[in-house]
Order: structure tokens, then sequence, then C-alpha cells
């Protein structure tokens, strides 16, 4: 079983961004892809740790709207 981010967890250790803040910035700035995200908000350019989860955010929210 996967381990399920809480709101609070840490999802990206480089930009410190949280599983809710990403979440928010995905709905408020209107992300809808990968280049998207890394432009308006940072995650996955540094050391790219944070890609799987950061697409399965993405993925899951895209697909509710």
């Amino acid at each position: 079983m996967a381990y399920a981010f809480k709101d609070e967890d840490v999802i990206c250790s480089c930009t410190q961004l949280t599983k809710q803040q990403f979440l928010a910035a995905i709905k408020d700035q209107k992300i809808a892809s990968l280049d998207q995200a890394r432009e308006k908000t940072g995650v996955n350019v540094a050391c790219g740790m944070c890609i799987y989860i950061v697409e399965k955010l993405l993925t899951d929210s895209l697909s509710l709207q």
C-alpha cells in the first residue's frame, strides 16, 4: 500500500512545499501540466526526487475537475 500524504506533509524538500500548498496552487493558478507546476511552484526543478508524488497529485487533482 502506498503512503497517503497528509495535507501538511512536505512533498518537495527543495522548496519545502506541502501537499496542501501544491493542491491550492493547482487550483488557484490553474496548473494543468508538469511544466506549469515546475514553472509556477518550483517543484521538481532541483533534485527531482518529488517527481512521482507531484505527477500523482497533479493527475488526481485534474481528474476531479
